[in-house]
């Protein structure tokens, strides 16, 4: 009985609780010009939108997406419980294909194996991105995708690959994206795991689920 009384308590105590609303109106924000830019980010925790005018046409889900903000899409938000810089490096500023959630560009190399997001597989039960709520099951939907020449011609190179993969991370100033614009919203110095995860959680919630987040909540 404890236990549902504290969770009766904390669901009100969260209701008290300030969240940003669909625009981040009052959120701080930096237009990622240069490389320098990036250094402008605290190397503190805290909670992060990323937004792009990048057109980028695959979901990993099939809810509905948070409206734009000017010509911006929020592609993404999520949470650093130390150092909001360091994890927007790994997202945007990406030489190798390491760790991020921001899987835009296909990888151009051999891979086997279950760790990485994969952008086609004609296997019904292998989880892939949608575009307009259509799992990608056929090199026709791939197409689709928002891609550079290079991964065009990979992709024709390699017509009889059964699946293709995303590559972790980008890198925003390499010529696929450096005619695009990416922007970082961000609140920092947020200590709270509690909130953090609160607003990560309840933003997507009331505003909907940015295109690049697989769950409501988390990774």
């Amino acid at each position: 009985m404890i236990w549902i009384e504290q969770d009766i308590a904390v669901q009100e105590f969260e209701k008290t609780l300030h969240l940003p609303d669909k625009r981040l109106t009052n959120v701080e924000n930096i237009l990622l010009k240069t490389e320098e830019d990036f250094n402008k980010i605290p190397k503190r925790g805290g909670c992060y939108w990323i937004a792009t005018n990048e057109p980028i046409k695959h979901s990993f889900h099939k809810y509905d997406l948070p409206e734009k903000i000017d010509s911006f899409d929020i592609i993404y938000n999520g949470v650093a419980k130390r150092n909001i810089q360091w994890r927007i490096k790994n997202h945007l500023l990406s030489d190798n294909p390491g760790w991020s959630a921001i899987k835009i560009d296909i990888l151009l190399e051999s891979y086997e194996g279950d760790f990485r997001q994969r952008a086609f597989s004609s296997k019904k039960r292998t989880h892939v991105p949608y575009i307009d709520k259509v799992p990608i099951r056929s090199k026709e939907d791939l197409f689709k995708l928002h891609l550079s020449n290079e991964e065009i011609s990979y992709i024709k190179d390699n017509e009889d690959k059964e699946t293709f993969y995303f590559r972790n991370g980008i890198n925003a100033f390499q010529d696929k994206h450096k005619k695009f614009q990416y922007k970082v919203y961000f609140i920092s110095g947020l200590k709270s795991i509690t909130y953090l995860d609160y607003i990560e959680k309840a933003w997507r919630n009331e505003f909907k689920q940015p295109r690049l987040c697989k769950y409501k909540s988390g990774r």
